[in-house]
């Protein structure tokens, strides 16, 4: 038997890929032991222990970005924008709420102290307050109150909680981290901008001084340099529109730096990149999968659940062939 200890990171809308990686793991004979999770880790892998995956996929599939708004329930307040109430009611509608402790595996979603900054696991208790907790992103949901504790995103502490999994002897450890940042690839993107936004600025001050000359002395010459100029700049921007479509393709963050809710983001999101990558170096996973960080953000993104579990699949599928190979 090929038992599996998961651990699954925050992520957001990318967290819809566990669930076409669970599938695959399953599908391939691999038996899940226990779930580990932070914030969407944490919803995706507590709903998988209480045998509702089936039923919130199905869900999840079928909403529209319509109503995906709907289940933004306006909190009202300085603490947050959204409430979350209306989201939990409709997943306890689909999945029942059980405790953790009575969970056929263990089950641990990581939280954070808004107070303390402290780590706080849930190894018991009721599954959906535990995971209310854990998705508790600062400022989108509002906190959760709990006893002496104000919670909010496991994310802000432990992203990639590698090291809180429940071990069996005889288990591997599968890590999913949905928030890598392809620094090498935006790198390539940023230098190849900054050439043909420079080769533009040079073509115009080259064009300026044609101009010029063929105003004050035209001639055959002048045609030929406004000509090849002409072509220079068909070229020029015929390179321009290729990088700009690479650059969706590769979901480039370029807009990283418009404003100051999308700096706060893009910062956001370096701080979980950063501190999944400390979580791998010191607790290394058997079997390590990832889908970058940009690939899939920001509301809407909910709308897009089957594409996104189909990515899960397909990666967790990768993985399991160099491991076994």
């Amino acid at each position: 038997m090929k038992k599996v200890s998961l651990v699954l990171s925050s992520g957001g809308p990318r967290g819809f890929a566990y669930i076409g990686a669970i599938e695959e793991l399953l599908r391939r004979g691999y038996v899940i032991s226990s779930v580990t999770g932070t914030s969407a880790g944490a919803l995706v892998g507590g709903i998988y222990a209480a045998g509702g995956l089936d039923a919130f996929k199905e869900w999840i599939t079928g909403l529209t970005p319509a109503q995906v708004m709907v289940l933004m329930d306006p909190a009202f307040s300085r603490a947050a924008l959204v409430k979350g109430e209306r989201l939990m009611q409709e997943i306890r509608k689909r999945v029942p709420e059980v405790n953790i402790e009575n969970l056929s595996i263990p089950f641990t979603a990581v939280a954070t102290d808004l107070y303390t900054g402290e780590e706080v696991l849930f190894r018991e208790g009721p599954l959906f307050d535990a995971v209310r907790a854990s998705i508790s992103i600062p400022s989108m949901f509002m906190p959760v109150h709990m006893g002496t504790h104000t919670l909010v995103d496991g994310g802000i502490c432990n992203t990639f909680p590698l090291n809180r999994a429940v071990r069996t002897e005889g288990d591997i450890l599968v890590g999913f981290n949905v928030n890598e940042i392809d620094a090498a690839g935006i790198r390539s993107y940023l230098q190849s901008r900054i050439e043909i936004d420079n080769k533009g600025a040079e073509l115009k001050e080259e064009a300026q001084h044609v101009l010029r000359e063929t105003i004050s002395a035209p001639g055959t010459d002048s045609l030929r340099k406004v000509r090849e100029l002409f072509m220079t700049g068909i070229e020029t921007m015929r390179e321009d529109r290729q990088l700009e479509s690479e650059g969706r393709d590769m979901r480039i963050p370029s807009g990283a730096d418009d404003n100051a809710a999308t700096i706060l983001d893009r910062s956001f999101g370096i701080m979980n990149c950063a501190m999944a990558r400390q979580s791998i170096a010191l607790t290394p996973p058997d079997i390590l999968v990832s889908l970058q960080y940009d690939s899939y953000q920001g509301v809407a993104a909910y709308a897009h659940a089957g594409e996104i579990i189909e990515k899960g699949r397909e990666l967790m599928s990768q993985a399991l062939d160099r491991y076994e190979a």
